[in-house]
């Protein structure tokens, strides 16, 4: 099978459209629908179905469509390993991150590898931890830095460090002379969260059993920055770790206190596929970001 078609084929699945898959690719739109058309010829099968935002995958499309992804990134992971070879790590690194690590991780991690490893190529996927544990079974991810919470020691996964969560709400919302608040105070605040299953609401749930309250939830949103645009704009209220909004405390555009009795601690974790072992490259970026957290996020932002 042709490797651009494939290429084509997986970017248009994954993007939903032929304008996404084109500007992944860097190609013509033109390019694209060639290599999908001259691959469903090829195997006398329709993959794609028009729709008014796009295309959806064929039934066969959704069949094809892991197995072959699973296949490149064979490909790719043997190409790694052959140049490996040459005594200096290289190739893909599929890295996923959830929201509250993405900042400033992302920029220090590229920085440093740039440095110490130009021939390791990353590439960044965002999402909630049941997400990325999912594309992690599947060997779609490396590796991942995870949300858990109630679990300080988590199986097969590396702890990078505790963080609280805070409650976030519009600007002077929260009185500054207030520092923390009792959990039970969160019962009557109308709140954003995370759609479930999600490890945070699992938390908050259990918490509420404990403590005998009940959340108000007026908003579900899967965006760190929707989530935000509803606390500053909305007069919505969720519960957040420092990290992701200490940019909007300083500006002043939103008020947090912290939360006790109980508090609602996050572990960020470290996490590799159990899929295939590791590259040299995988280990490399993993041992980066050991150094990055322990030895500037959590002086400054990991907090």
């Amino acid at each position: 099978m042709n490797l651009h078609r494939i290429e084509a084929f997986l970017a248009v699945a994954q993007g939903g459209s032929i304008t996404r898959a084109a500007t992944q690719l860097d190609v013509a739109q033109s390019v694209v629908s060639r290599h999908v058309a001259a691959l469903e010829a090829q195997l006398g099968i329709r993959l794609f179905e028009r729709t008014g935002r796009g295309v959806a995958m064929t039934e066969a499309a959704q069949l094809l469509a892991p197995r072959l992804r699973a296949a490149l990134a064979d490909m790719e992971r043997a190409a790694a390993e052959a140049a490996e070879l040459g005594g200096q790590p290289g190739g893909l690194v599929r890295m996923g991150l959830v929201p509250a690590a993405a900042q400033p991780l992302v920029g220090l991690l590229h920085q440093q590898l740039a440095r110490q490893h130009p021939r390791i190529r990353l590439q960044f996927v965002d999402g909630f931890s049941h997400a990325l544990d999912e594309r992690l079974a599947s060997g779609d991810l490396d590796l991942a830095v995870i949300n858990r919470f109630g679990r300080l020691d988590p199986k097969g996964e590396e702890r990078l460090c505790v963080v609280d969560s805070l409650l976030v709400g519009p600007i002077g919302a929260l009185a500054q002379d207030a520092p923390a608040l009792p959990f039970k105070r969160l019962a009557g605040l109308p709140l954003v969260l995370a759609s479930r299953p999600n490890g945070l609401r699992t938390a908050l749930d259990e918490i509420c059993r404990r403590v005998g309250v009940q959340l108000q939830v007026a908003v579900e949103a899967d965006s760190m920055l929707t989530m935000k645009g509803l606390v500053m704009h909305g007069g919505l209220y969720s519960v957040l770790p420092y990290q992701l909004v200490h940019e909007e405390l300083a500006a002043g555009r939103m008020s947090a206190a912290g939360i006790v009795r109980p508090t609602v601690p996050r572990v960020l974790t470290l996490a590799l596929s159990n899929r295939q072992a590791g590259s040299a490259a995988v280990r490399a970026v993993a041992q980066a970001v050991r150094g990055i957290v322990r030895e500037s996020l959590v002086k400054t932002v990991w907090r």
